[in-house]
């Protein structure tokens, strides 16, 4: 009996210590994402008129270091969309525009932060950085065509989802995330006896929201 008792002991400890092996992450590990999806856009607001942009598929890959303490890891995104503009006028004698492909890089840095529960892992994203939106040759009703530089504005990201564990090297993802291009108009500097400021005018077009799958990879 006492060698039963002691058998037992043995066996609970090894079956603890295996399963926290298995919960716990080593932080120095390297890993590597690539995911692809469906994103949408809502529509943007301007002066002359509203721009609608069609869903379109999504793509990006991540890289995400363990040099932060407990769960949060320091992450490298990139994502990329192409997808249809439509440009409809409100004002008398500007045109509308056909159709304009417009592909849209997201270049981002930020952490993210895990919790694991056996093979099951969820985790939360916020990233800021840089958005290129890099539209073609648009097409006016007028019969003119317009060409539009690309242009970099900065944006930020948030994300949440889950991963499901299929080896301690490798799973699989699902993940929603809104991404945000932010535009600058100005800003200023006032000072005077009472203290000083500094003035900023932002706003924020249109907002994105991605809904993807994907591997990560363990290094």
């Amino acid at each position: 009996m006492r060698g039963l008792r002691i058998g037992t002991v043995l066996l609970l400890l090894t079956w603890s210590s295996a399963a926290r092996a298995q919960g716990e992450e080593n932080p120095s590990t390297v890993q590597l994402s690539g995911i692809a999806g469906y994103q949408v856009t809502s529509t943007a607001y301007t002066k002359s008129g509203t721009i609608s942009f069609d869903g379109a598929a999504t793509y990006g890959a991540a890289v995400s270091l363990g040099v932060l303490p407990d769960e949060y890891r320091l992450e490298i995104l990139w994502t990329i969309s192409g997808t249809d503009a439509r440009f409809a006028s409100s004002v008398t004698g500007v045109p509308s525009a056909y159709p304009t492909t417009v592909t849209v890089n997201y270049f981002q840095l930020g952490v993210t932060k895990s919790l694991r529960t056996g093979i099951f892992e969820s985790f939360g994203e916020a990233t800021a950085g840089l958005v290129l939106l890099s539209p073609d040759i648009m097409r006016l009703t007028s019969g003119d065509t317009l060409s539009v530089s690309s242009t970099v504005q900065f944006a930020f990201t948030l994300a949440a989802g889950f991963r499901i564990v299929l080896l301690e090297q490798l799973a699989v993802l699902f993940e929603a995330r809104l991404l945000v291009p932010v535009y600058f108009t100005g800003g200023g500097f006032f000072a005077g006896g009472g203290g000083a400021v500094l003035v900023v005018g932002a706003g924020i077009p249109c907002v994105q929201g991605a809904f993807s799958g994907g591997l990560l990879l363990r290094l």
